[in-house]
Formats: structure tokens, C-alpha cells, sequence
């Protein structure tokens, strides 16, 4: 499952969530950007970094680790460095490694003790979490990933109650169901994203049968048509139909259809080739 990506939309979406985790403060997310920022020397891209508003609060280099990887620890630190370098941070810096559980930890490498005992790097353990910690929104998302394969029906229906609850824009709800769907596709192969989406046809419904949403259904069924008569207007104008059977036929208005003429004529014209004169056949003829 690429985490990656779902956590770099996670933190995006619930910049909240990252502070719950590390056992801070959540309203300090309102205080925080969180970006991707690349190394350039190297190529090196963080999995996301929350860059702080003022110059009191820390500069945090996130890491997702769902895979075993016994250079983990030189690699981020290497980044880091090479970030510190570049971009000259005011801020003081921490660091925060996210594992599903202690076993993908390679554990303490001797020429990184110093990050560790001073308290800069942080390594959370999602299986460790407690249990009514998991339990509140958003952090129950992540128990999509946690959960065994027989939990996961009654952690979707949890959170299908929960989405409406706790996120009241329809927009937003839409984004939250996308990536839990994304999530989802991810961690149930077998399930096409029709059968997925069908979890969350509770939502869905609500969401399609408001106003706002209707109103952007509509709006956008406008200008595909609008898009579609154009099309069909700049054929007819290149064929050298007049602006006012063009009209008609399209239902576009006479200052449409005359907008689009103008835009065909000052279009530059193709140039016929000339045909090359065969003076060999001319002189075997003379």
C-alpha cells in the first residue's frame, strides 16, 4: 500500500491529527503549512513538513515507514542536513517517524545517538496508540490501516457516522470520501471503486441531494453544453456559414456567433504548395 501519498493528504487535510500524535497541542496546527519540500542536491523529498508561522514554534520533518529499511535513520538525517544547508531555518528543527508498529524500527545507529538521546527525533507507533485515542475522528481514519481485514466493515461504519458529524461542508465531505476511498482501493484490491464507494452511499446521497451540490451539478452540465455548441459554431464558421444560420442552429447569441467568426478569420489561412515547373519534359519535348 503506497502510505506515502495517503499521509501526505492526511496531514493535508487534518494538519490536527500530526499534533494528536505526537502528544501536543491540536490547535497549534493553526499555526503550521504543511508542504512537500525537495532537496534539490540529492532529489531527496521529505514525506511532508510542517513549516511554523512564528519563530517560537518548532520546524517538524515528517517520515512515514511501512517497510523495513535499515538506512532509514541516514537517509532522513542526510535530508535534513542538506535542508538545513539550503533553506537556513530560523526555527529549531524536529524530527517524527511514523511506523505501523516496532518492528520496521531498525533501532538506535550509534552515529545518530545524538538525535535520539537530545530529543529531536520522535518515533510513533500507530499499533500503539490507545484504543479511545483511535476511537475519535480523525485519527480514526487511520484504523484503516491498522485494523485487520475483519474489523474493517465495522471501522467503515463508524467513520461513514462520523464524516457527517465532524465536517459539515459539503466539499469538504466529498475530499474526505475520496481519499477513503483511495485508502480503501489500496487495502481491498479485490473491491472495484464502485463496490467501495458504495460504503459510503449514505454520504453520498446526503451530499448529492443538497443544494450547493446540485447547483455545481448544474452549472457544470452548462458549460459542457456551452463547451460542445462552440465546438460545433467554429466548425460551421470555418466552412463559411453565416453568423446568422450559425445562430439558429446552435442557439448561441448573434455577439457569440460573431466572436467566433472574427476568431476564424484572424486565424492565419494554410498556403496552397506550388506546383514545381518540370522543365525536363519542356526541353524533351521542344
Amino acid at each position: 500500500m503506497k502510505t506515502d501519498s495517503f499521509f501526505y493528504r492526511y496531514f493535508s487535510e487534518f494538519p490536527q491529527a500530526f499534533f494528536a500524535l505526537i502528544g501536543e497541542d491540536e490547535q497549534k496546527s493553526q499555526h503550521y503549512k504543511f508542504t512537500s519540500v525537495e532537496v534539490k542536491e540529492q532529489g531527496f523529498r521529505f514525506d511532508g513538513v510542517f513549516l511554523p508561522e512564528t519563530s517560537d514554534d518548532h520546524l517538524y520533518f515528517t517520515e512515514v515507514q511501512f517497510r523495513k529499511d535499515d538506512d532509514i535513520y541516514s537517509g532522513l538525517f542526510a535530508e535534513i542536513c542538506l535542508y538545513l544547508r539550503q533553506y537556513k531555518p530560523a526555527n529549531d528543527w524536529r524530527a517524527v517517524v511514523f511506523f505501523p508498529n516496532g518492528s520496521f524500527n531498525p533501532g538506535v545507529h550509534q552515529h545518530y545517538r545524538e538525535f535520539f538521546e537530545s530529543g529531536r527525533l520522535k518515533r510513533v507507533y500507530l499499533n500503539k496508540l490507545p484504543r479511545e485515542y483511535r476511537e475519535r475522528f480523525p485519527l480514526s481514519i487511520l484504523q484503516i490501516i491498522l485494523e485487520s481485514g475483519q474489523e474493517l466493515p465495522g471501522v467503515i461504519d463508524k467513520i461513514v457516522k462520523q464524516v457527517p458529524v465532524e465536517i459539515h461542508d459539503r466539499k469538504e465531505q466529498e475530499k474526505i470520501i475520496d481519499l477513503l476511498v483511495n485508502l480503501l482501493m489500496h487495502r481491498l484490491p479485490s473491491l472495484t471503486r464502485k463496490e467501495i464507494e458504495k460504503m459510503f452511499d449514505t454520504i453520498l446521497s446526503d451530499i448529492k441531494k443538497s443544494r450547493a451540490y446540485q447547483e455545481i451539478a448544474q452549472e457544470a452540465a452548462q458549460e459542457a453544453a456551452y463547451k460542445s455548441k462552440r465546438a460545433i459554431a467554429l466548425a460551421m464558421a470555418k466552412e463559411g456559414m453565416s453568423p446568422a444560420l450559425i445562430s439558429k442552429l446552435t442557439d448561441l447569441s448573434k455577439a457569440e456567433v460573431l466572436e467566433i467568426s472574427k476568431e476564424v478569420a484572424a486565424r492565419p489561412k494554410p498556403r496552397k504548395s506550388r506546383k514545381p515547373k518540370n522543365n525536363s519534359i519542356k526541353s524533351a519535348t521542344r
